[in-house]
């Protein structure tokens, strides 16, 4: 039977062919206390005080219909396992008790971030539950709040895009552990404020997602209380193809696998569609799940095997006229097979073998062939799924990747970015069955007119670089890590821009390097600039005493108390007298050693030159 020649991947004029889309979705944590309680934003992940267990059950929106994707999470019979703390963790996270007033230093951010976008600001804002199921909200539902809509933005490149909207919402739990039957998270990161800006689909290629991307993370991070560090802004794509659907991706942290997940999103589309119409073709059918597990009574596979000695079953479900199609590439690595597979392991188990890959993973051709006797069906015209699992996991799972199989469509779905730019099937598109709302917390009124807006990041770094003769990099540098150059230079007058500079980045490099001590410079800079300031230590000194002060050791400062000019000069003497005839180098060298660090090195080498001998 034909096999379909997919593609491996997409030129530009191809993704403009095939009519690619995409949007954004950027989430941004903020700083300070979390949204609906006075309980702090710091994410733990040491060992918790106590644990909570609960079930969840998808219930009816206020349309009356449940979400599909409540509804498929519901199906997967899981309970959920959260963490807690007994200093960090209050009731309202636990769902014990209702939520306080919302944080305003949140909504202030975001109604800054509305200024930025130029939106129309919501004239009161009505939070509303929106139904999740998945466990990461111990109460079943998020609660979300629409600040702000139809705004817009421009790249530094004159890339437009509408933004569609902004909300404030709560964040989830932090993902613990994944186990057969539950889930275990953390209450840690559960209701941190997060900002939520949407995009239009407004975006026709992979790199201007990935430049209106960096464009709003660097909004965001103009913001005095945003959170910094990985993990605290996701990037949520959406991705289309003219005979395609809307797919949304969740979790890219890393802005720099943005671009490679819109492409491989529209090759996977662009491919199943390919072999759909193969399908369609073939007239191909998918047909009733079989026991097979005497097939495999004298099993090598490790798999099986095991599932076997537990008294586990083995099910197949003929795939007719799917022959050679498992096995093709939707995305660079991942096969068809993988794309039936997922679906099977939302429901608990940890994937299937498809006919197309065997005989191999420990399964003989033998056995193959017996499978094939067994459903009926013709080696190189059909295919089949096999799951080895315990009987109600299994039929569980091979029931969803055989609806999954016998539906010749692309479907709205949310997906997860894997790290080399793939994704794995998550869960249905969720859609309006899911809002609902909350009764539990009080309108609020936004104040439109006293919204101050920061300069922006962007402003930030060109004006930090032009001051302070800085290039662009180091000036960013300085801006995320919280080093503020323009305060530490009007404090401590004495100390040239540049030795600051080299004081947080140069200096722990060097320790790093030399003695193979992590410094972190933050903890020491203050007490270390106000003694060179104050002439009670030479630059020269700083890096031993950074050292001394990382080891936990008492400084002694007395002993790097800088010396006069005289004693330099004398020092130097004695240095030439020992070897008039070493170089310069040496002779600096040398110099700087019998000094220990009590001389600034540059008026060393000044007096070292006005003293060797021509």
């Amino acid at each position: 039977m034909a096999i379909p020649a997919l593609k491996q991947d997409l030129s530009v004029a191809e993704l403009k062919r095939i009519g690619l889309l995409s949007g954004l979705e950027i989430h941004q944590q903020l700083e300070g206390q979390k949204l609906f309680c006075h309980c702090p934003t710091a994410v733990r992940d040491d060992n918790p005080d106590f644990l909570v267990k609960r079930y969840f059950r998808a219930l009816a929106g206020e349309s009356g219909v449940v979400d599909a994707a409540a509804l498929a999470e519901m199906k997967k019979r899981k309970y959920n396992v959260y963490q807690g703390y007994e200093d960090t963790t209050c009731l309202v996270e636990l769902d014990e008790e209702p939520p306080g007033p919302v944080n305003q230093e949140a909504l202030t951010a975001a109604l800054q971030v509305a200024k930025i976008f130029d939106m129309e600001i919501i004239d009161q804002v009505r939070f509303m539950r929106k139904t999740v199921v998945d466990g990461s909200n111990t109460s079943g539902f998020q609660r979300t709040g629409l600040i702000a809509v139809n705004g817009s933005l421009e790249t530094p490149s004159g890339l437009w895009v509408h933004v569609d909207s902004l909300c404030l919402e709560e964040d989830a739990c932090k993902k613990v552990e994944t186990k057969d039957d539950h889930e275990v998270y953390n209450l840690s990161r559960l209701g941190i404020p997060l900002l939520e800006v949407a995009t239009g689909p407004d975006m026709k290629t992979p790199e201007a997602v990935a430049e209106v991307a960096e464009h709003i993370g660097m909004v965001m991070r103009s913001l005095p209380n945003v959170k910094r560090g990985l993990g605290t802004i996701r990037q949520d794509v959406n991705v289309s193809i003219k005979k395609g659907v809307r797919v949304e991706i969740k979790g890219a942290q890393d802005l720099r696998m943005v671009s490679t997940l819109v492409k491989y999103e529209a090759l996977r589309q662009h491919n199943l569609l390919m072999i759909f119409d193969a399908l369609e073709a073939r007239r191909a059918s998918v047909g009733k799940v079989v026991d097979v597990t005497d097939v495999f009574k004298h099993a090598e596979a490790k798999v099986i095997r095991g599932a076997l000695e537990k008294q586990d079953v083995v099910l197949a479900v003929p795939l007719h006229s799917f022959g050679g199609l498992t096995g093709l590439e939707t995305q660079p690595g991942r096969r068809y097979g993988a794309e039936l597979s997922d679906h099977a392991k939302v429901m608990g188990v940890k994937g299937l073998f498809h006919a197309d890959e065997l005989p191999k993973h420990g399964i003989s051709q033998a056995e193959k062939d017996a499978v094939f006797k067994q459903l009926g069906l013709q080696d190189e015209k059909d295919n089949f799924l096999l799951i080895a699992a315990p009987e109600a996991v299994a039929r569980r799972a091979i029931a969803a990747a055989a609806e999954r199989a016998q539906d010749f469509s692309l479907r709205k779905e949310v997906r997860m970015a894997l790290p080399d730019g793939t994704t794995s099937y998550l869960r249905p598109m969720p859609g309006a069955a899911r809002m609902y709302p909350e009764t539990d917390v009080k309108p609020v009124l936004p104040d439109k007119e006293n919204i101050v807006v920061p300069a922006l990041l962007s402003e930030r770094v060109a004006g930090l670089a032009k001051k302070f003769s800085l290039d662009t990099d180091m000036a960013k540098r300085l801006l995320k890590d919280g080093v503020d150059l323009d305060a530490l230079t009007k404090k401590y007058t004495k100390v040239k821009p540049a030795f600051i500079v080299d004081l947080f980045y140069s200096v722990p490099a060097l320790l790093k390097k030399k003695h193979n001590v992590e410094v972190d410079m933050s903890l020491y800079a203050d007490e270390l600039l106000a003694r060179i300031d104050a002439d009670e230590i030479s630059k020269d000194a700083v890096p031993g005493i950074a050292l001394l002060l990382a080891s936990g050791k008492t400084v002694d400062y007395e002993k790097y108390k800088p010396i006069s000019e005289k004693e330099i000069k004398e020092v130097i003497k004695e240095v030439i007298r020992k070897d008039p005839k070493a170089p310069v180098g040496a002779l600096m060298g040398a110099a700087m050693k019998e000094l220990g660090g009590k001389a600034d090195g540059k008026l060393v080498m000044k007096l070292l030159q006005e003293l060797t001998p021509k």
